[in-house]
């Protein structure tokens, strides 16, 4: 295994001290700028729960670490900075892992991150672990001028709207894990949705600088379980038309030639990272605007309604549908 000063060594090489940081890697802490950074999101990856090392490599690892966490900015209209990684590893792994797992962070920061930001390491931590490897990351951000766009703002009446499609990765899910046999080869894109997810970057900040959505959220753990988390803060409810959510046209095949219920994983699979927001009546000639001009895949799959009637999720035949389970929940055994 590398030594500690070597793979910081090493993550100071890679990653330049990224604008808003005025002292970053080698100082027992960071010095921002002042008034730099008004946004920190943060996101754990255990070995195990999060990822597999016979299911990802560790490219695939890092690239998903960052693009969770650039997902999560995204959905509060803003636009990433600084990021602060840490790792427990164990003493006996393979340095090419953790080195593999820069790459990856820096791989996603390049495809993911539009120019006009700037994504870089400013500090972080590393650690021994006698238990499974541990990887957090915390990432600054920073709001558009209108302020962050929150899961609180919804309103009855408002649209809700979906930027992406969902269901891909927890079909990627069930292929690994032999829930779903299919040949070598087929179903590159599932299989890449789980190992290397998008992430919504300049979506998200155009979206808060214009102020479109009223509430806002990344699907990451399961459509109907992310719109709850936008309707329990808002104090409202919805009327979700699942008959209006986009297929995938692998998710179609593997309806047709493996009997897989695709409308369960695009309603509660996780890891999807796209944008779920709610949007006034007035502002969606907008959005149809932005989804033209930027080619954006933008889906209008139902509406606000008042707290009393809750959530109804509406399936192909226009009748309410129920699932055992909203999408990933953390702390209950799989």
């Amino acid at each position: 295994m590398t030594t500690e000063f070597e793979l910081i060594a090493r993550i100071a090489e890679l990653f330049g001290a990224p604008e808003g940081v005025a002292v970053g890697i080698g100082d027992d802490g960071a010095v921002l700028d002042p008034g730099r950074f008004d946004l920190v999101t943060m996101d754990t990856m255990v070995e195990g729960v999060h990822f597999k090392r016979d299911w990802s490599s560790p490219q695939d690892v890092g690239w998903k670490l960052l693009a969770s966490n650039l997902s999560d900015i995204a959905a509060m209209g803003g636009g990433p900075g600084a990021f602060f990684l840490s790792m427990a590893l164990p003493a006996d792994l393979d340095p090419q892992w953790p080195e593999g797992v820069l790459e990856g962070i820096k791989d996603a920061a390049r495809a993911l991150v539009p120019e006009s930001f700037e994504v870089s390491a400013g500090g972080g931590d590393l650690s021994a672990t006698h238990g499974p490897i541990v990887l957090t990351m915390t990432l600054m951000g920073e709001a558009s001028p209108a302020g962050p766009v929150l899961r609180r703002g919804a309103v009855p009446g408002d649209r809700i709207v979906l930027l992406g499609q969902t269901g891909l990765a927890a079909a990627g899910v069930s292929i690994l894990s032999g829930e779903v046999e299919v040949e070598a080869g087929q179903f590159a894109e599932a299989l890449r949705a789980h190992r290397r997810p998008g992430a919504q970057v300049r979506a998200g900040a155009l979206l808060g600088l214009y102020g479109v959505p009223s509430a806002m959220i990344d699907v990451s753990d399961g459509l109907v379980q992310d719109l709850g988390h936008i309707l329990k803060a808002s104090e409202v409810g919805a009327r979700l038309e699942a008959y209006s959510l986009p297929h995938h046209p692998e998710l179609v095949l593997l309806r047709e030639e493996h009997g897989v219920d695709i409308l369960k994983l695009m309603l509660t699979g996780g890891d999807d990272y796209e944008l779920l927001m709610t949007i006034p009546p007035a502002r969606m000639p907008k959005i149809w605007d932005m989804a033209r001009r930027h080619s954006w895949d933008v889906h209008d799959i139902g509406e606000v309604r008042s707290p009393d009637e809750g959530m109804v999720v509406l399936g192909p035949d226009g009748e309410p549908v129920t699932f055992a389970q909203g999408g990933y929940r953390h702390f209950e055994a799989r």
